[in-house]
Formats: C-alpha cells, structure tokens, sequence
C-alpha cells in the first residue's frame, strides 16, 4: 500500500500563500521564515527555538542548528515584526469565514489572566470550540508589571487596567456580526460594574462568578423597580442548588459558587 505525505516544502508553500493573501502586509523577508516557523512549531510540538530548529529540512538541514537558532531569534526580536498584529490579522481571516453548526448560535468567550513564572502576565480572550480554548486576543506584558510598587510609578498595572479588559470586550464584539449570540465567562476578579455594563451595552450576555463578600439587590420586575445602567442583575442562587444536587456532596468541604448573570 502507498502512503502519501505532505512533504515540508509543501505545506509551508501553503502557508505561504495563505498570508500573502490575508496578510499584506507581510515584508518579503517574513514571508521566507514564517512558513518554516509555523511548520517547526506544529511538527516539534513545541515553541522553544531548537526544538523548532530541530524539526526544519530542506536548505535547514545544511546549516548548523545553531544557526538556525539564531536566527528564530533574530525573527522575533525583530522591531518590524508586530505579533500582536499578525495574530489579529490571522483570528480576522479565519472568524470571517467561521460558521456555527448548533441552532441557538451561542458562542463561549472566556476572558482572564494568566503568568508564566516571573517573566510575563497576558490577558487573554479565547473562543471555546468544541472541549477546547482557541485564543482570539491578547495583551502580554512584562512580569515587572504586576509589583505593586512599580505598577505605581508606571501609573497602574497594566494587564490588569480595566480600559484594557474592556478594549478587548469590544475587540472581541466587533470580530463577530450580529448573527451571533456571545456569551462572556468569566471568574470573580471580573465583576466589575463597568466591565459587566459594557458587554450588556454590546447586546451580549455575560456569566461572571461573584465573591462571597459581595452584596447583590435582586429586583423583582412585578414592583416595577427601576435598573440602572440599562442591564438586569440576576443572582443563578436556584441553578446553583441544581448543582449541588447533582454533585449530591461528593465533597464534604465544597463551598457554593455565585453566578453573575444579565438574561
């Protein structure tokens, strides 16, 4: 029996082809070492250099790894390489040509914080397809800026200023068209009344856990009560006891979990 295979030459001849066509803005020089980067990165599994530089062929497998390594390097730390922009460039082209098979059109957008030791913080908003998270945007930065001392003389911590939740609420809003119902999910740090006010303004729901200390007014709409800000608080405390139903106590020490919703 023949086995075909798609060689490396080949597939990264299509990627090639693929940003030339939905990233123009590309230089010639990129063009040449991105297609073999992706390629490295999907065959090594990995987004270390020599691993990358483990996996490449063809004129690679004439120069030294080290070199090669080097030159990933170079790529990245390049100035006229904007990562941020060529990801949103890619997540602009593939959401436009997204379609949802399910009939309540709903789509998962989960947003929060995540670190990698002491060498960076990234606010990340990801779309939920199928068991998994596909990231859609986000805003990395240095570590440095989580020290409160610091993040004081810099004028606040960056990752986590709520201008810059709320910019990517509305980056992630403006992706989608109106054929499409988000949801945004997110933990306890988030309940704040203008990030919540916004994704209600956007016409999209959000479903945020709450802390314990938190005090929430339920309004009944038969008292005619009047709700700022043009969005409805409503505390899930029912759908939570349907939960702990189900889970019939399997932990003894389980502490209930709050939900923030606006439907």
């Amino acid at each position: 029996m023949t086995k075909l295979y798609n060689t490396q030459t080949e597939i990264t001849n299509k990627f090639r082809e693929f940003l030339k066509k939905y990233i123009p803005s590309l230089r010639k020089t990129q063009l040449n070492i991105i297609p073999e980067i992706l390629f490295g990165m999907i065959a090594s599994e990995s987004v270390v250099s020599t691993d990358i530089a483990k996996c490449l062929k063809n004129e690679f497998s004439f120069i030294q790894l080290e070199s090669v390594q080097r030159r990933i390097r170079r790529f990245f730390n390049n100035e006229l390489f904007d990562h941020e922009d060529f990801y949103n460039s890619l997540i602009i082209s593939v959401i436009s040509q997204y379609k949802i098979k399910h009939k309540d059109k709903r789509i998962h957008i989960t947003f929060d914080h995540m670190f990698s030791h002491d060498n960076y913080v990234t606010l990340m908003f990801t779309m939920r397809v199928g068991k998994q998270g596909i990231p859609i945007w986000f805003k990395s930065f240095k570590q440095e800026y989580i020290n409160k001392k610091i993040s004081t003389e810099k004028g606040g911590t960056i990752a986590f200023n709520e201008s810059l939740i709320i910019e990517g609420i509305k980056h992630i809003s403006a992706l989608f068209n109106e054929s499409f119902d988000l949801i945004f999910l997110a933990d306890r740090w988030f309940n704040s009344e203008k990030i919540l006010s916004t994704i209600a303004s956007l016409g999209h729901t959000y479903c945020i856990r709450l802390k314990k200390n938190i005090k929430i007014f339920i309004h009944d709409k038969k008292e005619g009560h009047k709700i700022g800000n043009g969005f409805l608080i409503y505390l899930l405390i029912n759908i939570m006891q349907l939960f702990t139903k189900i889970l019939n106590f399997m932990i003894q020490n389980i502490k209930p979990i709050l939900l923030l919703v606006n439907i």
